[in-house]
């Protein structure tokens, strides 16, 4: 065993302490370690801590919009981009529906013009609502005959005026149906932070995604019921003047059909709210909060001199300071929230009165006569200057204005920008959806230019 290797004298010798490794200097280097180490606060001392808060001014100026701007250019590019690929996929499904469709009164040796796709697609719908109301008789037959009248009447209530609308029209009443589930979404006690911070913006927030969010959302019943109404009257007349643009373009460039303007509308739609609430953003921040900031500062000084016994300025402030003062402190407590599609509506409206400057609106509100479309435009635009320069608040006038502004550079060169990226998108369109279908050649384009 390896035990009997040891000496036996190793048995009787004393175990020696392990050999020190310090030396004459290891208490000074202990005590010099100590004394340099970081001393970490207690807990009584970090709550004692004074942290110093931003004030509003500094907040304000530090608030930013390059977020913002990237953000609405990318969400309008992406809004174009998706509607008009969507748009050249209506043209491709229901051009492969023509051409497999044994019924005449088509040359398929050619495209289908615009107002064939329509009409394809106003029969096609007709007959899906037809076979829904049969299945609708087949299932309720087992019932008394008053019930089934009711029944067969209400379906034909609903669906009768939805097929008779026009696509533009049934997608204002999409996009209200969605601006009703979101209004819900609001009376539901628990979610109200959550619907306070994402569906309403903030310029102070430096949120992003709000500006696409808050154009859906409305707080007041009273908000929504305008909103939706307007948007039902001038997305209607907007998604008409849409076609007649794009037909124009169309004889100029080349024909590239259009099924519906439907999802050109939507973009547009979002679009301008992007656009409006950018404004809106850019400008509060760079704006009206700079006059709040100065009114409480002038106010501020104001009582300070005052103070000190000027006579002049004491007589001033007792007169001016106390409203500009109250009315600056609440505007700077409360902050502002921006929700709506107004903005966007408001783009609608413009394209419309400068579509159609002879057609008449009536007011919902007394007084009901008619007035011109140009007419009632122009001054809500004006109001809305107003507005601006006098710093209102109860509604979001920059927004107002940065909508109408949207309209009408949307009403000058949207249809040209429309078609490029239609155009741009048809090859993708066509691998993706053209099966039993083909796209123009250069001739051909440039024969129907000349016809």
């Amino acid at each position: 065993m390896l035990w009997t290797l040891r000496s036996p004298r190793a048995w009787s010798l004393p175990c020696r302490p392990p050999r020190s490794f310090t030396s004459p200097h290891s208490t000074r280097l202990a005590r010099f370690v100590s004394e340099s180490a970081p001393k970490h606060p207690s807990f009584v001392e970090e709550v004692a801590k004074t942290r110093p808060v931003p004030s509003f001014a500094e907040t304000v100026r530090k608030v930013p919009i390059r977020n913002q701007i990237l953000f609405t250019i990318a969400g309008t590019v992406g809004a174009l981009t998706i509607g008009a690929h969507l748009t050249n996929y209506d043209l491709f499904k229901w051009w492969a529906y023509l051409r497999a469709s044994p019924q005449g009164g088509y040359d398929k040796s050619r495209p289908p013009t615009s107002e064939e796709l329509a009409r394809v697609k106003y029969f096609a719908y007709g007959r899906d609502l037809q076979t829904a109301l049969a299945s609708l008789k087949s299932a309720i037959d087992p019932l008394p005959e008053t019930m089934k009248a009711m029944l067969t009447y209400s379906y034909v209530q609903v669906f009768q005026p939805i097929l008779n609308a026009t696509e533009g029209k049934r997608m204002c009443w999409a996009i209200g149906a969605v601006n009703c589930v979101v209004w819900l979404a609001w009376r539901v006690p628990r979610w109200g932070p959550v619907m306070m911070r994402s569906f309403a913006h903030n310029p102070l927030s430096g949120r992003s995604y709000t500006l696409f969010t808050s154009m859906f959302s409305h707080e007041s019943f009273f908000h929504l019921l305008f909103n939706c109404m307007a948007l039902a009257s001038f997305g209607a007349a907007a998604g008409q003047q849409l076609m007649l643009q794009f037909k124009k373009v169309e004889q100029e460039r080349g024909a590239v059909s259009e099924a519906s303007p439907k999802w050109h509308l939507l973009a547009l739609f979002i679009s301008a709210g992007l656009f409006s609430g950018l404004v809106s953003h850019i400008g509060h921040v760079r704006w009206q909060y700079p006059r709040l900031i100065a009114r409480l500062q002038a106010a501020s000084a104001a009582r300070t001199a005052s103070t000190a016994g000027v006579k002049a300025i004491t007589t001033t402030v007792a007169e001016t300071a106390p409203g500009a003062t109250t009315k600056a402190a609440k505007a700077a407590s409360e902050g502002h929230f921006s929700l709506g599609s107004s903005g966007a509506i408001y783009a609608l409206f413009a394209l419309t009165a400068l579509g159609f400057p002879d057609a008449e609106i009536t007011l919902v509100i007394p007084p009901w006569w008619p007035i011109n479309i140009q007419t009632g435009f122009y001054t809500l635009v004006a109001i809305d200057l107003l507005g601006v320069l006098r710093g209102w608040r109860y509604l979001d006038h920059f927004a107002h204005l940065g909508g109408a502004l949207f309209g009408v550079f949307w009403y000058k060169y949207g249809a040209e920008i429309w078609y490029t990226i239609r155009v741009w998108d048809l090859p993708a369109a066509f691998y993706l959806h053209g099966h039993g279908t083909r796209l123009l050649t250069p001739e051909e384009v440039q024969s129907r230019r000349r016809s």
